[in-house]
């Protein structure tokens, strides 16, 4: 799941609670507000483009294939200990 700006990513985490059911539900709602949040399968993905840390929380912007822009994620790697 990645979000168009990261804004809108972490809004949707903290009102689904960061649930992988409650994202998908949402996510699979036509009436509920997206947030400009999709899927990606994985092999649309090309790598990292950039990477941030908030609150302890890492979130990466991943390099899709077909598009200028990244997507913003919750990595799947741990934010580093300062």
């Amino acid at each position: 799941m990645t979000c168009s700006a990261l804004s809108n990513l972490r809004i949707l985490m903290a009102e689904t609670g960061g649930d992988p059911a409650a994202i998908k539900t949402r996510l699979a709602d036509p009436k509920a507000d997206h947030l400009g949040c999709t899927r990606v399968g994985r092999d649309r993905i090309e790598g990292n483009a950039e990477r941030v840390v908030i609150g302890g929380t890492a979130y990466d912007c991943l390099k899709v294939k077909e598009s200028s822009l990244c997507r913003w994620t919750v990595s799947g790697v741990p934010a580093e200990a300062p």
